[in-house]
């Protein structure tokens, strides 16, 4: 046994040597070549990033230590193993073995449990790394689970089958769940059968215990709506199929209100503690006196008195309230004695106003506000007397006298900054903003403290402590600064977990920090907020790792949400009807973000289809790049009598570049070619040949948007507005050539909660050149419905053909205005005032010519914006008009 011992001891100092030689060699190595065998979940050089290894530059075995620690963080490698060949110049080969990556968990067996339970409940999940020896673990923990939903003799097994594709796995789980335990029997002594009709589970059904678990709180909420105020419901027991549950409802109390006339009973019940702590004393009840007496005061009821009387029987206690409301008081005169400050501001900082309902609750804090506000000016000696009052109860008004004693102001003599070493004191002093003379304001050193602190964390200094020292010699202060710069860090590496299906450049390019720059941890949230905003992240976590020499590395845990929706509508119109809309769309194609989208869009009178593709990063710049593909079969009609004005059928590709120039400017560039068949037009509506039969548009449409709503359904305020303008020409293969423009401009404002005045103005102007005279129809313009000027019928305010029917125009002017109230509940009420018009030459435009219609309407609000029903009135109706137009959509007008 001796001589075993030696053998290891000198085995393992053989060891240690070799050790010690490799690192010593290693550290004098520069790195030639580099090989990475088993490497597979992500790319070549982010593991090399990780690592901090690149040819060319020398290779210690510190940075090699510390680089696959930094790549253990990822969660996927099993192991990581670094060996280096040659001398001076050395190849390194990087061994790496991956966990196995769950593709997909199949589940199989005799089962009464829905898979979808089965894989919330199963510990491991789809799409996510497989940790050692977990399985086992995961397959224990899933039986108790399996048996609390009434399946206790499941039986459950788990195996994984391995893919083609490296490090992928299927899991296969096995559950068969036996035969369940059934309730034969409920029980719930002391209790009505109406109880047991509270309760989802019955006889015969499977024992569920986390039905129970509702159940048992639906009997108590139900004991509770009784006015019982502590039921107790459980414990339960199961024996042989009889489940019996023990039920106590205790006391009753029962609450009454007796001379609350100017306050609402339902408004003074809210204030009763009693139901919500489960209990009930003496000093509950004078807590609910307080309670209510304070909303009295608010209410300017401050002489109302509250006389509680309680009665108690064997299972009901009664809790009468006698209330004297007494008048309501207004506050009077504001006087102050004392005061060399202007009233005016001494009355802004008070919350007692002259003519407000008086509650004497808040007259404490008003007195230590103006106490604050005196001191925040220097007046450190001032004193705010307790108010004194006098009630006139002819007028039933409350005079309030205020005396203050100001004292003297204290101003700072003298600034001094002290322990500057790596920042200039000048720039220290620029972010203070504190000098001599200055009246001595504590609310101003906190903030400039504050600020330095800001500016050092920025400039990488994340430890560095900013103190204040005041020395006070009569009514002047001298002020020290004490600065502990402590040491300069800078960012490190950036590691990336959850990225399961997203590419690692998604994430790299949404990123601000740059390694070997100062740390600032204010671009953490920022970069957080860029990473949100891509759509593809259900969750993003930032973490500061530990310090390394003079360097922090960030870990990101990012968790993915499901990339496809589907989405499916459907509404009804005045004009198309009946209308449906199916949304299909992936948000991370190829794991880089790219969006693809399906839209299917169907009414009684229009058929389309749109594929959209999405690229937020064209050829590697930040310049989103977007293409669409357009069809559809339509028909415009005449609302009156439905017949139909001309058929269409459109066959569109579009592709184009928009680029964020700020948060709130945005600026698009589009080429886009339609190959349209115009066919079965009234003969009065046709102004040139190109309103019929086959044409090819094609030309390219520029744009600028500018956006600040705070809501993009239903804003409230900021403002929306755009300019894009459209050129067809020859060079662009168009069969007519045109120039058109479209602005437009929405501003939102919130006048007080719940009441918002929106206005908008649009306009559009087109003109045809060379060998064009007129627009074709599909390209004119036409004004009328719902969400133009609605007091008239879609498409039928403007110019008109022999036989009446709209044939729109070259050009056209709109405004609209409303102003949205909120009456709760998701409903809305709108008054709108619109106007408008189309001509058929830019030329012709008048103002005299605008027709406008007034009108209500109706709202309720839902996700993707209200549902509206508008009424439309024509105020210069002409002969053979209608009066007004009834309308029926979704979404604002504008």
């Amino acid at each position: 046994m001796k001589k075993v011992l030696i053998l290891l001891s000198f085995a393992l100092l053989f060891i240690l040597y070799c050790l010690l030689f490799t690192v010593s060699a290693t550290e004098a190595a520069v790195v030639s070549e580099v090989e990475i065998k088993g490497l597979y979940s992500i790319g070549r050089d982010e593991l090399l990033y990780l690592l901090d290894m690149r040819p060319g530059e020398a290779i210690d075995a510190e940075s090699v230590r510390l680089g696959i620690k930094r790549a253990f963080l990822k969660g996927i490698f099993e192991d990581i193993s670094v060996e280096t060949a040659g001398g001076e110049k050395a190849k390194v080969i990087i061994n790496v073995r991956e966990r196995n990556f769950i593709k997909n968990i199949c589940i199989e067996g005799n089962y009464d449990i829905s898979k979808k339970t089965i894989r919330e409940l199963f510990l491991l999940k789809e799409d996510r790394v497989l940790p050692c020896d977990i399985l086992d673990k995961a397959v224990e923990d899933l039986k108790p689970k399996i048996a609390a939903l009434g399946y206790p003799d499941a039986d459950i097994h788990a195996e994984i089958v391995k893919l083609k594709e490296p490090y992928r796995i299927n899991i296969r789980l096995l559950v068969n769940t036996g035969e369940p335990l059934r309730i034969k029997k409920v029980l719930i002594p002391g209790a009505g059968e109406d109880i047991k009709d509270r309760m989802k589970l019955s006889e015969g059904d499977v024992f569920n215990q986390s039905l129970l678990k509702k159940d048992l709180e639906r009997i108590k909420t139900y004991y509770k709506r009784d006015d019982y105020f502590k039921p107790i419901v459980g414990p339960y027991t199961f024996v042989n199929g009889t489940l019996s549950v023990s039920v106590n409802p205790g006391k009753r109390l029962k609450i009454s209100l007796k001379g609350n006339e100017n306050v609402s009973a339902k408004s003074l019940m809210k204030e009763m503690p009693f139901f919500e702590a489960e209990d009930f004393n003496t000093d509950m009840v004078q807590e609910a006196v307080q309670r209510m007496l304070s909303v009295y005061h608010s209410q300017g009821y401050p002489f109302a008195e509250i006389s509680p009387a309680v009665t108690t029987g064997d299972d009901l206690i009664m809790l009468n309230f006698s209330i004297s409301e007494r008048e309501q008081v207004k506050i009077g005169k504001i006087s102050f004695t004392g005061a060399g400050l202007p009233e005016k501001s001494l009355k802004d900082m008070m919350a007692l106003k002259e003519g407000d309902k008086y509650n004497p609750d808040i007259i404490d804090a008003d007195r230590q506000s103006l106490q604050d506000f005196y001191n925040a000016l220097g007046y450190l000696s001032a004193n705010v007397e307790e108010f004194q009052t006098t009630y006139e109860k002819d007028s039933h008004t409350m005079d309030i006298a205020i005396r203050i004693h100001e004292g003297p102001k204290t101003e700072i003599e003298s600034v001094h900054i002290a322990g500057t070493k790596l920042v200039p004191e000048s720039e220290i002093r620029a972010i203070i903003k504190i000098k001599p003379g200055d009246i001595y304001n504590e609310v101003d050193i906190f903030d400039a403290r504050y600020r330095v602190m800001e500016f050092y964390a920025t400039k990488g200094f994340s430890d560095a402590t900013v103190t204040v020292k005041r020395d006070f010699a009569g009514h002047k202060v001298f002020l020290t600064f004490q600065i502990d710069e402590g040491a300069m860090i800078h960012f490190g590496k950036v590691i990336v977990t959850g990225d399961y299906g997203t590419k690692y450049i998604v994430v790299k390019r949404e990123l601000l920090q740059h390694e070997g720059e100062p740390f600032d941890s204010s671009i953490l949230p920022k970069e957080r907020q860029k990473l949100y905003k891509l759509g593809i992240f259900s969750g993003v976590d930032m973490e500061t790792l530990d310090r390394y020499d003079d360097r922090k590395d960030v870990l990101i845990k990012l968790r993915e949400g499901n990339a496809g929706t589907v989405d499916l509508s459907a509404g009804y119109g005045e004009y198309d009807r009946y209308r449906g809309i199916l949304d299909l769309s992936y948000k991370n194609l190829q794991g880089l973000d790219r969006q693809v989208s399906l839209r299917l869009e169907f009414s009684s009178l229009d058929k389309r289809y749109i594929l959209q593709f999405y690229e937020p990063w064209f050829m590697g710049i930040q310049l989103p790049f977007r293409a669409f593909l357009l069809g559809e079969a339509k028909k415009e009609i005449n609302l009156d009598n439905r017949e139909t004005r001309y058929k269409l059928t459109r066959h569109t590709i579009t592709g184009g570049f928009e680029k964020k120039i700020s948060n709130a400017l945005k600026a698009a560039l589009d080429y886009e070619f339609s190959l349209v068949n115009t066919y079965d037009v009234k003969p009065d509506v046709v102004l040139s040949k190109e309103d019929t039969g086959t044409l090819i548009i094609s030309g390219v449409r520029s744009g600028i948007i500018y956006d600040t709503r705070d809501d993009p359904f239903n804003p409230k305020k900021g403002v929306f507005s755009g300019i894009s303008v459209k050129l067809t020409s020859p060079v662009f293969l168009s069969e007519t050539d045109f120039i058109k423009f479209n602005l437009y401009g929405n501003v939102y404002h919130e006048i007080t909660s719940g009441l918002v005045l929106a206005a908008s103005l649009r306009g559009g102007f087109a003109q045809g050149y060379l060998q064009t005279d007129e627009l074709p129809i599909v390209e004119r313009f036409f004004l009328g419905g719902g969400t133009t000027v609605r007091g008239y019928a879609q498409d039928t305010l403007g110019p008109k053909g022999a036989d009446g029917n709209p044939i729109g125009g070259n050009a056209f002017l709109m405004e609209n205005l409303e102003l949205r109230t909120s009456l709760g509940k998701g409903l809305g009420l709108v008054t709108f005032l619109d106007g408008g018009n189309v001509w058929l030459k830019v030329d012709e435009i008048k103002i005299a010519d605008l027709k406008f219609t007034t009108g209500l309407g109706l709202r309720y609000n839902t996700p993707v914006g209200p549902i509206r029903v508008d009424y439309g009135v024509k105020l210069q109706r002409e002969t053979g008009e209608s009066k007004g137009e009834l309308h029926f959509s979704i979404g604002n007008a504008f």
